[in-house]
Parts: structure tokens; C-alpha cells; sequence
């Protein structure tokens, strides 16, 4: 059965009356690099920026860092930051926030780091792309162990040479 159109106003009306249409927040995150590299120990700075691109103001919101291995390597992200949770204030329509993160390379391997913005109350949380990172182990040469063989082998060299002139000049 079919209603006539004024009856389908009045319902329409009726319906919008009863349950307001409500603006939403909706809640961007965008990140400044899509690939890093790095050594182990080399701080690095993951940024990103939290955009509110919806009619209504958010309420506040969490960022979070994630690092996740993508070659089985372990993770502790701990031990990559010690705050990879910011407090953001409520944005307004249009407004947005950036929010960065220092963090410290501790394992070689491949990651991927991406920000989680949490908003409060019921609405769903925003992820950024992915930055791909790249960490490559550090190498380094220590002269402790090379000094002694570099500063001695000339000196035998030189000690063996002098003897031997010395033993043929009193021979002859």
C-alpha cells in the first residue's frame, strides 16, 4: 500500500521530530613520511596530523604509536618510546592538531609505525597509512681490539729486521 504524499511529509515530519538529526565528528589522521630508515640506536620522528572533518566538534581524543615487525622481530614498544600516548583537546570542524612522537630504533629490521586516534565516547577510532621503517643494525669498529695488533706487528717487524741486519754486519 501506497501513502499519499502529504501523508508521507507528515511522517517524514513526525520522524525527524522524534529523532533529530545529529552532526558527527569524523576524525583523520594523516602522517608527514610513508618510509624512514634508520640504525639501531638512531632516534627518529614519527609526525602526524589529526584532522576534524566533520560538522561537530570532537570530544577529546587519544593518539596512539603502534610499531609492528614485519619480520618477526620482537617488539616491545616500551622500549621504543616511553609516552606513545598524547592527549589531544576536542577539535572543532575544521580544525586540526598535530601530534609527533621521538622514538628510539632498538632492533634491526622491518616495521611499520602508524598512529591510532581514539576518540571520546562512541564513535570509531581513526588509523593513519602506515610509515614503513627500516632499520638497519649498527656497525662499529672498536680500536680497543685493533690498536694493540696495529701498534705491535710494525714494532716485532721492525725488532726482527734489526736483529738480523745486526747479526750479518757481525758476521762480515
Amino acid at each position: 500500500m501506497r501513502l499519499p504524499v502529504g501523508m508521507r511529509l507528515l511522517l517524514a515530519a513526525l520522524v525527524l521530530t522524534l529523532f533529530p538529526a545529529t552532526a558527527s565528528a569524523t576524525v583523520e589522521v594523516a602522517v608527514s613520511e610513508s618510509r624512514i630508515t634508520g640504525t639501531v640506536g638512531q632516534y627518529l620522528n614519527i609526525s602526524s596530523t589529526v584532522t576534524n572533518t566533520g560538522s561537530a566538534p570532537t570530544g577529546k581524543l587519544i593518539a596512539h604509536l603502534n610499531v609492528a615487525s614485519l619480520n618477526d622481530v620482537y617488539v616491545d614498544l616500551e622500549d621504543w618510546t616511553a609516552a606513545p600516548t598524547q592527549s589531544l583537546p576536542p577539535l572543532g570542524p575544521g580544525e586540526r592538531a598535530e601530534v609527533s612522537w621521538d622514538i628510539q630504533a632498538v632492533n634491526a629490521g622491518v616495521f611499520n609505525v602508524y598512529a591510532v586516534v581514539l576518540p571520546d565516547g562512541s564513535a570509531s577510532l581513526s588509523v593513519s597509512p602506515p610509515i614503513h621503517v627500516e632499520v638497519a643494525g649498527r656497525r662499529t669498529l672498536s680500536a680497543g681490539g685493533a690498536l694493540p695488533i696495529a701498534l705491535l706487528v710494525p714494532i716485532l717487524l721492525g725488532a726482527a729486521v734489526y736483529a738480523v741486519r745486526r747479526r750479518l754486519r757481525n758476521t762480515a
